[in-house]
């Protein structure tokens, strides 16, 4: 089943150049998608459109089909700005009410995720009280108790530090069920090792299926306003000893008889 069916859409503000401009895409049930793209290329505003948040100002986007509408939510880069609690707990609650859930129902749910995010100790704490790391996890948990069909993550891991990243692809990997699809936008190439299917937001406003090989490239990186993987720069000085730097350090292979 296609979650998502993107036919030629569009997006752009009157009298504006577009943002976005004939974008194919199709999401099915379960699958798991980066979406790479510059700062300022056009992603979050992809984001909103798959999220349901915008809708196109040009072409068609298929959401579902007509027996089986799905659920979808969105995890914002700022976490912070998709809060609507007063509490911890409250945030959480909301989706639940929103969606006229038994109040039983709602404190049980609730209480799991408390405890599976990590957020237990803090559930009458103020969200502003809240530190970037325990605000993103609050983001997750607060989109992930509605069982979304679909979720968009906008640079899931951007502004936390390396012991909040690590907790966050925790839950990432382990809590999503494998049947929700996700697509994970981000301009940082080391996401590239956490989503099987990759594509690329050009300059154009089109999304493009992206290879490794691809992004292995100086020169495409450069024509599409990316950074390199930090440990990229040591396979192009090194290529006969060193392969596989943009999954990271984990899976770098190092050719010890060169």
């Amino acid at each position: 089943m296609n979650y998502l069916d993107f036919n030629g859409v569009g997006f752009g503000y009157s009298e504006q150049t577009p943002i976005l401009s004939q974008v194919n895409l199709t999401i099915g049930q379960g699958e798991r998608v980066l979406i790479l793209g510059a700062n300022g290329s056009g992603k979050s505003t992809l984001g909103l459109l798959a999220a349901g948040v915008l809708q196109p100002t040009r072409g068609q986007l298929t959401v579902g089909e007509s027996r089986h509408p799905i659920r979808r939510g969105i995890v914002f880069q700022n976490s912070r700005s998709q809060m609507v609690g007063a509490s911890v707990q409250e945030d959480l609650a909301f989706g639940l009410t929103v969606l006229n859930r038994p109040a039983k129902e709602i404190r049980e749910k609730v209480e799991q995720y408390l405890e599976m995010f990590g957020l237990a100790s803090k559930r009458e704490h103020g969200v502003h009280q809240l530190s970037g790391g325990e605000l993103r996890r609050l983001g997750l948990a607060a989109v992930l108790i509605t069982e979304p069909d679909l979720i968009v993550l906008d640079e899931p891991l951007a502004m936390l530090d390396q012991a909040n990243q690590e907790i966050v692809l925790k839950i990432l990997t382990t809590l999503i069920p494998k049947n929700t699809a996700v697509i994970w936008l981000d301009h940082d190439l080391r996401s590239v090792r956490h989503m099987p299917t990759r594509y690329i937001l050009t300059p154009e406003g089109h999304v493009e299926p992206v290879t490794l090989d691809m992004l292995n490239s100086r020169e495409f990186l450069a024509e599409h306003g990316l950074r390199p993987a930090p440990l990229q720069a040591l396979e192009w000085k090194y290529p006969h000893l060193i392969k596989n730097a943009i999954l990271g350090p984990k899976a770098i292979e190092v050719n010890h008889h060169a």
